[in-house]
């Protein structure tokens, strides 16, 4: 419903295409590529049955709390890789590797943009909340 394009794309492939200058393709293009083999790094995936790019700014927030909660000191699901396994070898050099390569490169605009673009106060404030998660 509504327009056909979202006033405000919540995936990083396609705010990270239109810094490389490129057109956005979902699944298909670098960074999301790149979020994807993170995840799976992290023993994490797309649930059997789904088919959305994992690039979406709630999972890469719900990865960057998996990995917050894993360095925290709560027990790793079963299956999941030791935290050693992990990229950079434990849960809080994932977390910032995952913060500085890809949530920092793409959130605060979004941030910006959807509290520009809400007439919602709630969405106002989730975006102020997601963009003082990742300020630098």
């Amino acid at each position: 419903m509504g327009a056909p394009e979202p006033a405000v794309s919540p995936y990083e492939g396609v705010w990270r295409a239109a810094d490389d200058g490129v057109q956005a393709l979902l699944f298909v293009n670098p960074h999301s590529m790149e979020v994807e083999r993170f995840m799976r790094a992290c023993g994490l995936g797309r649930p059997e049955g789904t088919n959305e790019p994992l690039d979406h700014v709630a999972t890469e927030c719900e990865l960057m709390e998996h990995l917050a909660l894993r360095a925290a000191g709560a027990e790793p699901p079963e299956g999941a890789p030791a935290g050693a396994d992990l990229p950079g070898g434990s849960p809080e050099a994932a977390y910032g590797a995952f913060l500085e390569g890809h949530a920092r490169a793409w959130m605060p605009r979004f941030a910006d943009a959807v509290a520009a673009e809400s007439r919602v106060p709630f969405y106002r404030d989730a975006a102020a909340f997601l963009g003082a998660l990742v300020a630098q």
